[in-house]
């Protein structure tokens, strides 16, 4: 049985209750955890954001994304990632930032992952994310017979966390 999160964070969205959208080019599939539209909501007055996690099946081409800065982690194995012809090996849980409108390629894939992907709108005041650096939210990942969960969490202004939590990504 799953142990709930701490009083002192509040659940924005589960992988495990959401739905899988698949990718255009068939490489894949995503589970959007927060839209542009709801991360207006949840953090007015900073620049939009996406989160997302993406079942990495084959290499394959990325979306563009013009304006959008993009933190990639993958999640459950080491990826190769081409971004305008440069060479990225990125390990596992590790951040790999860059611009939404590099031509990206997922070249090496030694078999099938997750992704988290981080897009935050760029442009005039709008810096590029710095994973690890806000706090606000939390990512758990967590291993189960069914693959990789995931689940978003806010702190709550004030709390103290308890300690409970596995492995997380703050951002």
């Amino acid at each position: 049985m799953r142990t709930p999160p701490p009083a002192s964070l509040q659940v924005i969205a589960s992988y495990a209750e959401s739905a899988a959208v698949p990718w255009a080019n068939g490489a894949g599939s995503t589970v959007e955890l927060v839209s542009l539209e709801r991360s207006a909501q949840l953090t007015p007055g900073r620049p939009r954001w996406r989160l997302s996690i993406a079942a990495l099946e084959r290499p394959a081409d990325f979306s563009p994304l013009p304006g959008m800065h993009r933190t990639f982690r993958p999640v459950g194995g080491n990826v190769v990632l081409e971004i305008d012809g440069e060479r990225h090996e990125v390990a596992a849980g590790a951040p790999c930032i860059f611009d939404g409108a590099a031509r990206t390629v997922l070249v090496e894939l030694p078999h099938p992952c997750h992704a988290v992907n981080l897009m935050v709108e760029s442009g005039p005041g709008h810096a590029a994310p710095e994973p690890g650096v806000d706090g606000t939210f939390l990512l758990t990942l967590e291993d189960s017979d069914l693959g990789p969960r995931l689940t978003l969490l806010r702190e709550r202004e004030g709390a103290e966390g308890d300690g409970r939590l596995g492995p997380v990504l703050r951002f």
